[in-house]
């Protein structure tokens, strides 16, 4: 529920009469739903500025509020201005809040717009609010696309339909609302990102307080993260040191709380190894710490050039650009689409994406060149004074009066709203989804009669369990994997019991000596072999960060959490694709729990490189074959899964695109002439150069499938992961080259494969597992329950564009993990 202030300091508000809402004379109550104070983003900030603004400029009588949307188990000390706050994942509270704003006499509503910062896929929640409201909105989008995701481009049209105004920061926005989304032009309104009043400082006294010598000082500010693409700044300053020896560079804000809660200060830290490594110390500063507008001013005086060297060309807003302008100073920036429109007529310095010697020269020119550099500044001073808080907050003000003059005037009413909208999306994504009744509910017969006090056993002959070549960690991990989704769907003492079973047995294997696990376990209780597989590693790795991050008993939780401590080193020093991606995975899952993360965030960021950089450099070296081994065998899509889970967790879109891109060229070899999955076969595998063996087909290769897809689907919001799932998942029941089911749903079980001849008539663990595992998936993807992204590190609801270009991809990558 909304936490409701009780109390405001100062004058309480005055609510315009009866008789001032009937002649539209009184000014309107205003609801701002976004981020705000002291919650360290850019929206929060530009929002506390935009209602101060207001408030200074007279044009309101302090009807002023705003529902702040927070994360779960976020609780911060906000300001009284704070009504209410909107838990962003919870989809039936923003229709209450609709509600509640009505009752509270609100007169319009302005929402300020970033897919990231709203629950659901996209941040489609936002819709539900809107869906429920009847006061006109005001929509100021601080992120418009120009090659949205299908589920991006529906969202922001419906945000049209809903809205009175759209607001872009940007003539360029506006044209791409009117040309590529085909809103009416007279609904869009351009105002620019407002900006602080900044005082003119002296440069040398300002250089003084910050303490950073009097050479030139080239700055960038603003929260961090490898979005920012720092590195490249970096890299030009050591080549300019011939030209401007005493030049300095600073960096200044502390890690966007985002990137620090998923990845911890990894990416501060390989900034700081960088610079190390160029001998640049002395050269370069960080400053770690949130800056408030005095100091950031100081900060801007004392700086020669600004630089924001971006990668994303469809860039639409940058504060910390429009700021830096406002404030005079000489700006290089890279093309995207806010820095050409400001940074035109000569108020600034273009240089080409990832170009390190156009960075370079630029650099050069500007800080060898005081007049060049003084004429810039004073052009952009000049645009920068247009677009400061009290002249932006004054055209705020008119928008707001004039579209609650229109709501009051006589007219067309308000076009009434579809029939949940977002449902309506829901339901056709599911369409693409296998059908409820292909889902059965949790079925354990099978696996229970599989196993006995110590685990599952490997094999069976028929249905009955063959003890005879007793048990391994492969299956145990598995196990673990499906138990924890059951506490979820099917809870009891059976799945308690079997959980901790499976722990315990993960313990056992477990040897400290080594930092690995043995694999196979005798019917008699010995270990056959010293040291077990590197699959078998990491799928233990894998099972334990899904334990961490998802078992409901504290005591799995803990247990969980010292294993998966203790086995991590050696995690990192296995040697293949298959197992690097098990372990990334339980790093993402182990990600949010803080006594794991220290641990999990840099094997998550080293793991993700080392298997991008090999994925990438077998596309470079055969782009006919972007596998990092061969030949292609079994449990394929754990790589593009793994792939695109560490590029949303490390916000990385490059993964996410460079996962999705081999995901394609998986399903297209493993697609036959029908359209019918034809996973690849193990008599004789996939070699280079060669063609996949069709049989026999193993159930662990769709049920890869199923999850790579999935993961995909969530990071994308693209209807063709939804068919590619269901593609995966129906091949168990029967969608296959023979057409028979595999798969026994009422029991849980399923046979080991499909050959030549038929179906195997076997039902061991492993096909078993993977079946229960994948029906698990599906229903996640259905419910939309939010305990699949939390295990799968999915859980920010944070949509990427993925692209076709692999060379795009490619290059983005090997630059990332460039020494």
């Amino acid at each position: 529920m909304f936490a409701r202030q009780s109390t405001l300091q100062g004058k309480p508000d005055q609510p315009p009469t009866g008789e001032d809402r009937a002649s539209g004379t009184g000014p309107p109550s205003i609801a701002f739903l976004a981020t705000y104070v002291p919650r360290q983003c850019g929206i929060a900030t530009f929002t506390r500025d935009l209602v101060e603004g207001l408030r200074a400029c007279g044009r309101t009588d302090g009807l002023l509020r705003v529902i702040a949307l927070e994360r779960r188990g976020e609780r911060l000390a906000s300001p009284p201005i704070v009504r209410h706050r909107l838990p962003e994942s919870n989809r039936a509270e923003y229709r209450r809040l609709a509600a509640t704003l009505e009752a509270d006499g609100v007169e319009i509503v302005c929402v300020q717009h970033e897919y990231g910062i709203f629950g659901g896929p996209s941040g489609a929640h936002l819709l539900e609010f809107l869906d429920a409201l009847t006061v006109p909105v005001v929509t100021t989008l601080h992120t418009i696309l120009a090659r949205p995701t299908s589920l991006q481009r529906r969202i922001v049209e419906r945000l049209a339909e809903r809205s009175a105004r759209l607001v872009s920061m940007s003539e360029r926005g506006r044209t791409i609302l009117v040309e590529g989304y085909r809103v009416p032009a007279d609904r869009v309104e351009v105002i620019p990102h407002g900006v602080p009043d900044f005082p003119a400082l002296d440069p040398a006294l300002a250089k003084a307080r910050i303490g950073v010598g009097d050479g030139p000082l080239i700055l960038t500010f603003g929260l961090l993260g490898p979005h920012k693409r720092i590195g490249l700044v970096i890299d030009a300053l050591a080549r300019i040191g011939a030209d401007v020896p005493e030049a300095h560079y600073a960096v200044v804000g502390a890690t966007h709380p985002e990137i620090s809660r998923r990845i911890g200060e990894t990416y501060r830290a390989e900034l700081v190894a960088q610079v190390a490594r160029l001998g640049l110390e002395g050269r370069v500063h960080f400053v770690d710490r949130y800056v408030d507008d005095a100091e950031l001013a100081t900060w801007l005086s004392a700086s020669d050039i600004f630089v924001t060297p971006y990668g994303n060309a469809q860039q639409i807003t940058s504060g910390t650009l429009a700021y830096a302008l406002a404030a005079g100073t000489a700006l290089v920036s890279t093309p995207y689409e806010h820095a050409i429109e400001l940074l035109g007529d000569g108020r600034g310095v273009l240089v080409p994406f990832d170009d390190v010697d156009r960075l370079a020269q630029a650099l050069t020119r500007l800080l060898t060149d005081d007049s060049g550099r003084e004429a810039i500044r004073r052009r952009a001073r000049a645009l920068g004074r247009t677009m400061i808080w009290p002249r932006v907050a004054e055209r705020y003000a008119g928008l707001f009066a004039a579209v609650v003059v229109e709501r009051r005037s006589p007219g067309e009413p308000l076009a009434p709203s579809d029939l949940d909208w977002l449902a309506k999306t829901l339901e056709e994504l599911a369409e693409d989804l296998p059908a409820p009744e292909e889902v059965p509910a949790p079925a354990r017969r099978h696996l229970d009669e599989m196993s006995d006090r110590v685990g599952i056993f490997q094999f069976a002959h028929g249905r009955r369990p063959d003890p005879t070549h007793g048990y391994c960690t492969d299956d145990i991990a598995r196990a673990l994997r499906v138990d924890l989704r059951h506490a979820a769907t099917a809870a009891g003492p059976t799945v308690a019991a079997a959980t901790r079973r499976e722990l315990v047995f993960l313990q056992a294997a477990f040897d400290p000596a080594t930092g690995r696990f043995r694999n196979f376990r005798a019917s008699d209780g010995h270990w056959p072999e010293g040291t077990g597989s590197e699959d078998a590693h990491g799928r233990a790795v894998q099972a334990l960060g899904e334990a961490i991050a998802g078992s409901p008993d504290r005591g799995v939780v803990a247990a969980a959490r010292q294993l998966f401590v203790a086995a991590l080193p050696a995690a990192l020093e296995l040697e293949h694709a298959r197992p690097w991606a098990y372990a990334l995975l339980g790093c993402a899952a182990a990600l949010d729990d803080p006594p794991s993360a220290p641990h999990a965030r840099p094997a998550l960021a080293a793991l993700a490189e080392r298997l991008a950089v090999n994925v990438v450099r077998a596309g470079a070296a055969d782009p006919a074959w972007p596998w990092p081994e061969t030949p292609v065998t079994y449990d394929n899509g754990i790589v593009p899964e793994a792939l695109v889970i560490a590029g949303v967790r490390l916000e990385r879109p490059e993964l996410v695109a460079l996962g999705t891109s081999v995901l394609d060229w998986l399903l297209a070899a493993e697609t036959g002439p029908d359209g019918r999955l034809r996973p690849v076969g193990n008599h004789g595998w996939w070699p280079r150069g060669g063609h996949p063996a069709p049989w026999d087909q193993q159930p662990v290769e769709p049920a890869s499938l199923v999850f790579a897809a999935a993961a995909a689907l969530e990071a994308t919001g693209e209807a063709r992961w939804a068919q590619a799932a269901t593609r995966a998942y129906r091949w168990f029941l029967g969608a296959n080259d023979h057409g028979v089911p595999l798969a026994d749903p009422d029991r849980g079980a399923c046979r080991d494969g499909l050959g030549a001849d038929g179906a195997n008539r076997n039902e061991g663990a492993e096909s078993t597992l993977v079946w229960l595992l994948s029906v698990e998936r599906i229903r996640e993807l259905r419910q939309g329950r939010s305990e699949s992204r939390r295990r799968s590190g999915l859980g920010q609801d944070r949509m990427y564009v993925t692209t076709s270009d692999s060379r795009a991809v490619a290059t983005a990558t090997l630059e990332s993990a460039a020494p």
